[in-house]
């Protein structure tokens, strides 16, 4: 069976993103990162539902947590909070290059690696690593710096969707969404300030359907 490596966080933009991978007829091989985010225990949580839910064949969760004590983003920082909107804060400096990297890494060590996948949506990019730019960017990091299996590619299926046309994507999959996680700042009840947890609610009011996550605000 041929394989992919999808780099999954447990929300509905990766999930969604395997579930696409999975419809091609991937073996999937699940790649979490922790990177000392805030919400990590429900990310660890959620992929784990999901490598069953989709049967994945391999789930490495791998210690980043360097990247986070670097600072500067309110996802990892706890003296960052998100009681005001703060966008930009979302930002991990050079995280998915570093996610992507591992994924790379890990391909090389697998000649039946045909994919690598990654949930990047469409902008505006807040995450400048979230651009198709930068998804064009490391296939040809990939095709240079690779020893062996340089012909795997990265995908990002999502890349010119926005939020309510993933979520109508994710009905196609029949991606569950009460399993999925968006908030970046908590990992026990979802805020519902961050953006990305904003983004999710009016994404949800956008489609007229109804959002299974359980806000604090």
């Amino acid at each position: 069976m041929k394989k992919a490596i999808i780099t999954i966080s447990g929300g509905i933009d990766s999930t969604t993103t395997a579930a696409i991978a999975k419809s091609k007829g991937y073996g999937l091989y699940f790649l979490t990162v922790n990177y000392g985010q805030k919400n990590i225990e429900r990310e660890i949580e959620n992929t784990k539902y999901f490598a069953e839910y989709f049967n994945a064949e391999k789930h490495k969760i791998i210690d980043m947590t360097w990247l986070g004590e670097l600072g500067k983003s309110g996802m990892t920082d706890e003296n960052i909070k998100f009681d005001t909107i703060h966008d930009d804060l979302i930002y991990v400096p050079f995280r998915n290059a570093c996610i992507l990297s591992a994924a790379i890494a890990w391909a090389e060590t697998d000649s039946d690696v045909e994919k690598i996948f990654i949930g990047s949506e469409a902008g505006p990019w807040i995450c400048p690593d979230n651009s198709p730019e930068f998804i064009k960017a490391m296939n040809q990091l990939a095709r240079v710096a690779m020893k062996t299996n340089s012909n795997v590619t990265i995908e990002a299926p999502l890349n010119d969707l926005d939020k309510p046309r993933i979520l109508k994507t994710a009905i196609k999959y029949k991606v569950p969404f009460e399993h999925t996680w968006t908030c970046v700042s908590n990992s026990k009840k979802p805020c519902g300030i961050c953006q990305p947890c904003r983004n999710r609610r009016e994404s949800f009011e956008k489609i007229g359907l109804k959002d299974p996550a359980d806000y604090e605000s």
